[in-house]
């Protein structure tokens, strides 16, 4: 059944050649327990578990939050700068008049003439050339104070949540460790269960080797018959089945054991990496 269930696993279809032959493992069923105290396994578990990794990670962004809420109660100084160019132009007015005497009025043949012209030149072309020319920068420099006096209510509750979700943790934490030592101890005691009924039935399958090469010894001389030595055979074969069965389940302690301490893919030679 269990040769059926791991085809069905990797078989694509009913029609597949693998149905068509036998799985036979290559890998020895002797798995050598691990000697370790339950001190060690619970560091290795408090080590290892993804659960505890996470709620460290967890822990640590609460760390980042409560700083930044603190961070936002305090008051704030902001220094401010901006710069900009502007630029002036159109076409000047005809009807216009000065009020007061300027140097083409006095003198219209004057260089003080001639420079107001000029500028009056550029003042009434594109005003993209004022703006490229840079010819009216404006830099601007100022101090923003920002004083609650009161206090930043929406910073201080989301800084009380943040405490109160950091307690959470805190308790999510012990209980996570605390099922993780259970896991742990009943790994730890299945496995010394186990090791005791694989002790018992190696002892078992070994008298049950000699009483069967005994009675096979009393059948070459004649003092027994093919029953008692088929009845032998039987029991033996009984006896070396129980011994599977309880290395089976030693093996499945230890795995137990490997997944209770986080510790199957190191175990079994895997490597993981992110790219």
């Amino acid at each position: 059944m269990a040769e059926n269930v791991l085809k069905n696993l990797i078989s694509p279809n009913r029609s597949d050649v693998l149905w068509g032959q036998a799985i036979v493992p290559v890998e020895p069923i002797e798995v050598t327990p691990p000697v370790t105290t339950l001190g060690e396994a619970m560091s290795t578990a408090i080590e290892n578990r993804p659960e505890l990794e996470i709620n460290r990670a967890q822990k640590d962004i609460n760390l980042l939050d409560q700083r930044l809420y603190r961070e936002l109660k305090k008051p704030q100084i902001d220094f401010v700068a901006s710069f900009s160019s502007a630029g002036i132009g159109g076409s000047s007015n005809p009807n216009f008049s000065p009020t007061f005497p300027t140097a083409c009025t006095t003198n219209p043949g004057s260089p003080a003439c001639i420079q107001q012209q000029a500028n009056l030149a550029l003042l009434t072309g594109s005003p993209f050339r004022g703006i490229f020319a840079d010819r009216y920068p404006v830099l601007r420099f100022g101090i923003n104070f920002n004083l609650p006096l009161f206090g930043d209510k929406t910073a201080a509750a989301q800084l009380g949540h943040a405490k109160v979700e950091a307690e959470k943790l805190e308790i999510q934490r012990e209980q996570i460790e605390q099922g993780v030592q259970v896991e742990v101890r009943n790994a730890l005691q299945s496995i010394r269960t186990a090791e005791a009924r694989l002790r018992a039935a190696s002892v078992a399958r070994e008298n049950t080797t000699k009483q069967y090469e005994s009675e096979q010894r009393k059948l070459d001389e004649g003092q027994s018959d093919v029953y008692k030595v088929l009845e032998r055979q039987t029991a033996l074969t009984a006896a070396r089945s129980m011994e599977l069965r309880a290395r089976t389940e030693l093996n499945k302690a230890i795995a137990e054991l490997q997944r209770a301490t986080g510790n199957s893919l190191k175990a079994n030679n895997i490597e993981t990496k992110l790219k």
